[in-house]
């Protein structure tokens, strides 16, 4: 009988994409299932591609080209992953097979050859050696008998030579076997906590409600509730029944204190899966998984995919996270990624936060989601003192300095009682940027139009968005003065200044600098919580579900910089970073202290947090989303446009533009085109259009009836970008 499959190419283009179909030669007709990878003819090259599904007698009066070689001899793509990726390429509009990309790890792509898998040679003792041994031979003999087996390079360790083994083996004393290394270790510590009432009633609710109900559960817990706990318990209740865990958490930072945590809670072996990681290690680790050694996989957004073939609960902590939404192709949201995954497996989903994003906790509401609410802190300490510093009044009293008397006076109190501080600045380098004081123009990098922030430690001013660095300028660039100077702060002058005001203190740095140094972002966690750290300076990374038992003071040094950013997500996110950084002080014993410095006291995000109201703030940002028609009332689409000149990239936004207000007509809304608030990064410039709308599929829709409009209309668009990013995150 005559066998076919039908097959996705492995090429990232429109036109592609698409099912092509072609006939499984007999030697291969058992072998090739949905989900492997072959090559075949196309055009006049051959193609890695991804067989999407099988079938028996090809349509009739079509000849199909053969499969040529299998590239993988097993399948990389399970069924379900297979019906994900579908879902993910048409919800957030991408060519399937970079959907499917995105669900395999760093350096397994969908051509060459599968890596080999690490193997270990194990030497065990044959128990049948009768013969006499000399003093060597017996040290050899006791030692496998005592440790069972070793690796050769433990005998080496040992003082045994490889000449001396061969010939071991070669005699028959000893044997040896070949298997996988695996990526994690074998010894595991369980520990049980003690849960407070207010967890042994959450967990109640929720196995309560998934006994007869699919739907997901948001848990609603005040920072230092103990929600962590919730899922170690929710993952052993999971594994007892035989089933597997996905937990999700928006820092890789996070991710080693997530796994320490389950190591002293599980008995078996705990995956991490995030970008930190080499390619080798992420490979051996997505192989041990799809072969369901794994029943517990640690991850950043990227580990919804991970290939747990008995998934039964994906935890998703921090759920408001953006760190969630991809920012290039394909641009899915785990959140909406994790639920669909879920709805094919049949596994439950939770989401965690105390500071739900809006969208979800609408949803927990109107019923889409179960809302548990987790009221009391764990540990008895009292929530922490917040107190919003105007310093406009600092300036008043003469201070000129970026650190308030009060956050001073604070600080010296931890010292003294030899207690912690973190300090917040959403700012890495040293000044934010340089700027004349006759012209008033800043230094701009030449590729991105974006202001250049100095940084001492390279004694450079340094773009952000494309690394380009240069010296500092003498005079300024636009008029020629010499009053040009810096301005700003950034985490390594907070470091700098506070290191001046206490020269007894221990103090460290945690951003994205400190981040791209290997182990360093572990290093500096671990002496945090070891009590060898006295200050902590950080981006928002320090602020996002750290445990640090002495750390008593918390500080956000300009909470202005939050705010004042052109996003319409603004006053959300700045309330959401600093309640979490608020829930860094204080989880112990002594009550914490919190203060934010302000220009802008007065703003509702702020007084929000000071007031430890979410659902103050929540019932005011909805009534302005309504009022503004954005999510969860109307759903958002943006095209990004990039050039690298400006005038096509103009006309060919304004015909995008036309066509699709056309479209749309009184079902949406149009904006733009418009340059994009970042004009132009990397040499090309920046536009965008954004749509509103009541119905997603319509505005997908108009945007696939544009874009053949503008193909046919022989428009000229070759060196034009365009990046689709559906219900976008950042319009920057």
């Amino acid at each position: 009988m005559a066998k076919y499959a039908d097959t996705v190419i492995n090429r990232k283009i429109a036109a592609v994409d698409k099912v092509f179909s072609y006939a499984i030669p007999k030697q291969w007709q058992k072998q090739i299932v949905p989900g492997m990878i072959v090559r075949v003819p196309f055009n006049r090259e051959l193609i890695e591609a991804v067989v999407v599904a099988t079938g028996d007698n090809p349509p009739p009066n079509i000849s199909l080209r053969e499969i040529e070689a299998l590239v993988y001899d097993q399948p990389l793509f399970s069924r379900q992953l297979l019906q994900l990726s579908r879902w993910v390429a048409d919800y957030y509009c991408c060519p399937w097979v970079s959907a499917m990309q995105a669900m395999l790890p760093a350096g397994l792509m969908l051509s060459g050859s599968m890596p080999r898998a690490a193997l270990g040679e194990y030497y065990y003792w044959q128990e049948d050696s009768k013969q006499k041994l000399t003093p060597l031979q017996q040290r050899l003999a006791d030692y496998l008998i005592l440790h069972k087996e070793a690796e050769r390079s433990q005998l080496l360790a040992a003082g045994f030579k490889h000449a001396f083994l061969n010939s071991m083996i070669k005699k028959g004393n000893i044997g040896s076997q070949k298997r996988r290394i695996s990526a994690f270790g074998d010894s595991f510590n369980t520990q049980k906590t003690v849960l407070s009432q207010s967890q042994q009633q959450a967990i109640k609710e929720i196995a309560d409600f998934w006994r007869d109900n699919d739907n997901p559960v948001l848990l609603f817990g005040v920072a230092g509730g103990g929600k962590t706990e919730i899922y170690l318990h929710l993952i052993e209740q999971i594994l007892s029944q035989g089933q597997q865990a996905i937990v999700l958490v928006p820092e890789i930072a996070l991710s080693a204190q997530m796994v320490e945590m389950l190591h002293l809670r599980l008995s078996g072996p705990v995956a991490v899966l995030h970008s930190g990681l080499n390619g080798a290690d992420r490979r051996r680790i997505w192989q041990e998984i799809a072969e369901g050694s794994i029943d517990v996989v640690v991850g950043a957004r990227s580990a919804v995919f991970a290939p747990l073939p008995r998934l039964g609960l994906i935890i998703i902590d921090e759920e408001h996270e953006n760190s969630y939404k991809q920012d290039n192709q394909p641009r899915f949201h785990a959140r909406e990624t994790a639920l669909m995954r879920c709805r094919l497996s049949g596994a439950k989903l939770l989401l965690g936060s105390a500071t739900p994003a809006i969208e979800s906790f609408y949803k927990a509401e109107n019923g889409e989601y179960r809302l548990v609410q987790l009221r009391d802190r764990y540990y008895p300490a009292p929530p922490p003192q917040i107190e919003i510093v105007d310093m406009r009044e600092q300036l008043r009293c003469g201070n000129r300095s970026i650190f308030s008397q009060q956050l001073v006076s604070a600080i010296d109190r931890a010292l003294n009682r030899r207690e912690q501080t973190a300090l917040f600045i959403n700012r890495r380098g040293y000044y934010s940027f340089y700027s004349c004081r006759s012209c008033g123009e800043a230094v701009y990098c030449p590729h991105c139009n974006i202001a250049m922030a100095y940084h001492k430690d390279k004694n450079l001013l340094c773009c952000h968005y494309c690394g380009m660095s240069m010296a500092l300028p003498e005079v300024c660039p636009h008029c020629g003065s010499k009053a040009i100077r810096h301005f700003g702060i950034g985490t390594e002058r907070v470091c700098d200044e506070i290191s001046k005001l206490f020269p007894q203190a221990r103090v460290a740095r945690l951003d994205s600098d400190v981040m791209n140094k290997k182990g360093a972002h572990q290093r500096i966690i671990s002496e945090m919580r070891e009590g060898q750290l006295d200050i902590l300076v950080g981006t928002q990374m320090i602020a996002k579900g750290l445990d640090f038992p002495q750390l008593t003071v918390a500080a956000v040094i300009a909470a202005d910089t939050l705010l004042n950013l052109p996003d319409w997500l603004a006053a959300e996110r700045t309330f959401q970073l600093l309640n979490q950084l608020a829930g860094r002080a204080g989880r112990r014993q002594r009550q914490g202290e919190v203060i934010i410095q302000t220009y802008m006291p007065e703003a509702l995000a702020l007084q929000a947090v000071a007031a430890d109201d979410y659902q103050g703030f929540y019932q005011t940002e909805l009534a302005q989303r309504q009022m503004h028609d954005y999510p969860p009332f109307k759903h958002l689409l943006r095209l990004l446009f990039s050039c690298s000149s400006l005038s096509p990239l103009v006309t060919a936004t304004a015909a995008w533009g036309n066509h699709l207000q056309k479209i749309i007509g009184d079902q949406g809304i149009v904006y733009g085109p418009a340059a994009a608030p970042l004009a132009k990064i990397k040499d090309r410039w920046r536009y965008h259009i954004i749509l509103k709308g009541d119905d997603l599929q319509l505005l997908r829709n108009a945007v696939e009836q544009a874009e053949t409009l503008i193909t046919d209309s022989g428009l000229p668009i070759k060196d034009i970008i365009i990046s689709i990013d559906v219900e976008p995150m950042n319009l920057m």
